[in-house]
């Protein structure tokens, strides 16, 4: 198909690079007169490129960096908003995944939010990745932001996202369980804590013995379990630590102590019956 020309060649160039040169185009067109009436005649076009390109300058224009003023940004939400919902149910999965990262880049906002739980739940992996790291974007980190309807369908989605059959999607729905909401609201529920457990290394192993993926998993849920003062982290924490003064002792490893990450003795810190383990690796520093 050929390109939409009402699209600037200096755009549709610096899509095609990589790092920040088309944010950055973006982000120039931006700040043009007449960007959201552009932005909304680019995603009107017959040009599956210009669409893509139409919803990102909508969700610049929107978004925390947007060059309007906060009080004119509505406009551009709602359209925004209205791109990514006609998106989400696209045969396209690339436009269904964009709109999940447009939406992403827009802030907190319930129109986004609504879209993105249905995105989260998309066939398309990609598509469901990459919403399940934009859904704490849209529910925001202001006071309340973890109460409400749309806080519970956000943590019950993440919740189920834990046992999806692709691992890249476990994976990321374990790191915003385990790192991106506080332990508040919907997310302290004891299911998002027992979802956590479900990826605790088996026992007798630490979670540097598991295969990268696996081992990445394990090692959020039992640092974020620890947060929580559930006695189910203990002994991943326990294993992580001894593995870590074994190889100093055994001198295979004679940094290993100064390399494990302080999250580690953080964790040990909280959990009863560890602060022994913890003086002995610190030492061991």
């Amino acid at each position: 198909m050929t390109p939409d020309p009402s699209v600037p060649a200096e755009v549709l160039s610096a899509r095609e690079g990589t790092g920040t040169a088309f944010p950055a185009a973006l982000a120039a067109h931006a700040r043009r007169p007449g960007a959201l009436a552009d932005a909304a005649a680019w995603w009107s076009s017959a040009d599956p490129v210009a669409r893509l390109v139409g919803l990102e300058l909508s969700a610049v224009l929107a978004g925390p960096a947007s060059p309007l003023a906060v009080a004119d940004r509505g406009p551009a939400l709602a359209q925004v908003a209205a791109q990514a919902r006609e998106a989400a149910t696209s045969d396209d999965a690339d436009l269904r995944w964009s709109a999940a990262k447009a939406l992403g880049a827009v802030g907190p906002s319930e129109e986004a939010l609504a879209v993105l739980l249905r995105l989260a739940r998309d066939p398309d992996p990609d598509v469901r990745w990459q919403a399940l790291g934009c859904l704490p974007m849209a529910l925001g980190t202001g006071p309340g932001a973890l109460e409400g309807p749309g806080a519970r369908d956000v943590v019950a989605v993440l919740v189920a996202s834990t046992a999806d059959a692709e691992d890249e999607i476990t994976e990321q729905a374990v790191f915003v369980l385990a790192e991106q909401l506080e332990v508040a609201g919907a997310a302290a529920a004891p299911a998002v804590a027992d979802a956590l457990a479900a990826h605790l290394p088996a026992p007798g192993t630490s979670a540097g013995d598991e295969e990268a993926g696996a081992g990445e998993r394990a090692s959020l849920a039992a640092l974020a379990l620890a947060r929580r003062d559930d006695p189910r982290a203990a002994p991943a924490v326990r294993a992580r630590l001894e593995q870590a003064l074994e190889a100093v002792r055994s001198e295979t490893d004679p940094g290993a102590a100064a390399e494990l990450d302080d999250a580690w003795l953080e964790a040990a810190d909280l959990l009863p019956g560890l602060a022994p383990l913890v003086a002995d690796v610190r030492a061991a520093r």
